[in-house]
């Protein structure tokens, strides 16, 4: 699990998006609410809202990363290119990743480290 964190946190961090999409299964998803506008359903999906945000100036970075027997807490700060519209509950959270076989299948944000760990630990 400690080589694909390696992997997620080398290629967002320098905006590589061939090699993410190589580390997204086929039917990942990213998101909280299925039926939400932003609800990406498929690997598809992800890479694409991943490079609309990319071309709207969004710069994520993940700091840190802490691993479990269901994936990965990734420890994010977003800087978005207007403040003034900025998501604040988007600026410094937790976004996991669930890799049961080798390959993101999940991805979905946490408020904070606790929310994060409890869903890759237990």
């Amino acid at each position: 699990m400690e080589v694909i964190a390696a992997r997620i946190r080398t290629s967002l961090n320098a905006r590589d998006i061939d090699t993410l999409r190589s580390l997204l299964a086929e039917k990942a998803t990213w998101g909280e609410d299925p039926e939400g506008d932003s609800f990406c359903h498929d690997r598809n999906d992800v890479i694409r809202n991943l490079k609309r945000l990319l071309a709207e100036g969004v710069q994520a970075t993940i700091v840190d990363t802490i691993t479990g027997p269901h994936g990965i807490a990734a420890h994010l700060m977003v800087e978005w290119p207007n403040p003034e519209t900025a998501r604040e509950d988007r600026v410094d959270f937790f976004q996991v990743y669930i890799v049961p076989e080798g390959l993101v299948t999940e991805i979905h944000g946490h408020d904070n480290r606790d929310s994060a760990l409890a869903s890759i630990l237990n």
